[in-house]
């Protein structure tokens, strides 16, 4: 069933005054508190930009990319939506009405940055079609069990010339590959807890359907323009201390041709393609 709504008749508060604030300003901007795994993650990050003054990390060329675009007035939709979006963050002034969706409840309990949450499945989005400005999805394709399907729905809900953004993780970066092959679910608990500070609970199944570049131009195809779309590096992936960092930093410097095992990161920015043009006679 598809939802008709008009969104011209209403007015974002949040718009005005947004209710996720930056506590920590910097090269990244902190709007929630960090544990000790995402404050080391954060350190090496802003370490290595300025070490790498051209190097972007993902979000923040994302969030800058989405501010470039000048779109007036947007309706933004976060496909996944979770429990924030620092690009919708960063941006919050500018967007005129940001949904989100996401199919679990519980995971949005913390997000306070949008208008509205629906609680819906990703493969049929309730919305009319040619809808959104942009849609915004971060570490969701991963999760898909039917990527495909799920790019076809975003598609239909973007306006024609509409923008989709996203970051998801590069399947065949190396350490990926190898938790991937060893398929251990609990050892990957056990490396995310220690490693990142993530809890078994928000941690979810992955699929890694759509986590090539290859499988992202195949499924895109038709549907999209390319504007953006390459592997991106993250230092604190793999940076633990000053061994691992030096290590990290000497296989970034590697040749491009190494990106697809040394880089953790798949960033798009991909245009919907307008409907045909009918000849008038």
């Amino acid at each position: 069933m598809i939802v008709v709504i008009i969104y011209s008749a209403m007015e974002s508060l949040l718009r005005k005054n947004p209710k996720s604030k930056i506590i920590q300003k910097g090269y990244i901007n902190i709007y929630s508190e960090l544990n000790d795994k995402e404050k080391r993650q954060l350190y090496y990050k802003t370490r290595y930009k300025k070490e790498n003054p051209s190097w972007e990390e993902s979000m923040v060329f994302l969030s800058n990319k989405f501010k470039n675009l000048k779109l007036k007035d947007p309706i933004v939709l976060d496909a996944g939506c979770g429990n924030g979006n620092y690009i919708v963050d960063e941006n919050r002034k500018d967007i005129a009405w940001a949904v989100g969706v996401d199919a679990s409840k519980n995971a949005t309990l913390k997000n306070i940055c949008l208008d509205e949450i629906k609680i819906t499945n990703l493969e049929n989005l309730p919305f009319e079609s040619n809808h959104f400005d942009a849609v915004i999805s971060l570490w969701v394709l991963e999760h898909l069990e039917n990527p495909q399907k799920v790019i076809n729905e975003i598609s239909r809900v973007l306006k024609p010339g509409g923008y989709f953004l996203f970051a998801t993780p590069n399947k065949n970066f190396l350490p990926i590959k190898i938790m991937f092959l060893l398929n251990n679910k609990k050892l990957g608990n056990i490396l995310n807890r220690r490693l990142f500070g993530r809890k078994e609970e928000d941690v979810f199944p992955t699929y890694y359907l759509a986590n090539t570049i290859k499988k992202l131009r195949k499924m895109t195809n038709g549907l999209f323009d390319t504007e953006d779309l390459f592997f991106n590096s993250d230092p604190s992936y793999t940076s633990f201390n000053e061994i691992s960092y030096a290590m990290t930093s000497m296989l970034m410097k590697l040749p491009r041709i190494f990106s697809i095992i040394t880089y953790p990161h798949i960033i798009g920015v991909i245009k919907n393609k307008k409907p045909p043009r009918t000849l008038k006679f």
